[in-house]
């Protein structure tokens, strides 16, 4: 389980669609509400910085439209080449689902899922992966089980389309082991991203500090410390291009925040490079270590 609050630095992720392998079919779309869950339950986990994937043509064809000349002229709506990287995309796959019933037939239909009397047992089997955008090599790969049953609901494919509360579902055993899969998912991602070093870039040097790419949208906080270190040189598989690694740096300095914004924070440098240049790489110290 993870602690209910937390301090840290966020990593910015993207959630991919979920496809489904497991060979079951009906009403509800698992690809489309696993990710939505699984993007929800990691925003509100408040240890990520989310960005939008699943609907990002949607975003893009809006702003495109802007750009086109043909929407009144605004400056601060849908601008173009300020979209949101993520370093990291979580995608999975539906491998196994197994939703066993007896009883009558009696309930209530929501969005095509019956909910009504008899017994009721659910497993579902996940493979979450998280992959790093830059390379595309795959970081961490992970199965997850979630089993749930009942004596008191039911689920099963309904023709008559909402007529009750969709909350209902997330009572059913169907609902509470996927929910558990993304729980432990979520879980996952966390104690992976614990691995990955707290880093950022220099925005630029000022005379009121150096400004860095990480505010409080990262969970950065006054007094954190960072070590500002050249950017190493990728080393590359002379056979197969594949990039092996990348050679570490060399730190040039440290770094102490003393203003935070949403976005961007103030340091003031506490030893080395007093103007470092823009791009400079900047790691958070982590003191627990």
């Amino acid at each position: 389980m993870l602690n209910a609050e937390y301090k840290g630095v966020k990593h910015a992720i993207g959630v991919m669609e979920f496809t489904n392998e497991s060979g079951w079919r009906g009403e509800w779309k698992l690809g489309g509400n696993l990710t939505m869950m699984l993007e929800s339950a990691l925003y509100d986990s408040g240890r990520f910085v989310v960005v939008e994937r699943e609907n990002l043509g949607k975003v893009i064809v809006e702003q495109d439209l802007a750009a086109s000349g043909r929407t009144a002229p605004a400056k601060k709506v849908a601008q173009t080449g300020k979209l949101r990287s993520a370093r990291y995309l979580a995608k999975g796959a539906v491998m196994e689902l197994e939703d066993g019933s007896s009883g009558g037939d009696a309930g209530v239909g929501i969005g095509g899922i019956r909910v009504g009397g008899g017994k009721k047992t659910a497993h579902i089997s996940l493979i979450v992966t998280l992959v790093d955008t830059t390379t595309g090599a795959i970081i961490a790969k992970e199965r997850i089980v979630g089993k749930a049953s009942s004596n008191a609901l039911k689920l099963g494919v309904s023709r008559g389309g909402v007529n009750a509360d969709l909350g209902g579902f997330k009572k059913t055993p169907l609902g509470q082991a996927t929910q558990e899969c993304v729980d432990q998912a979520v879980v996952f991602v966390a104690q992976k991203m614990k691995e990955i070093p707290k880093e950022g870039s220099v925005i630029k040097a000022t005379s009121k500090g150096v400004i860095i790419n990480r505010g409080s949208t990262f969970g950065v906080e006054i007094g954190q410390e960072l070590i500002m270190q050249t950017e190493g040189e990728e080393l590359l598989d002379p056979d197969t291009g594949e990039i092996l690694g990348v050679e570490k740096g060399k730190v040039i300095g440290k770094l102490k925040i003393k203003t935070v914004n949403e976005k961007f924070s103030y340091c003031d440098v506490v030893e080395g490079e007093k103007e470092p240049q823009p791009s400079t790489a900047v790691i958070f110290v982590d003191k627990k270590k």
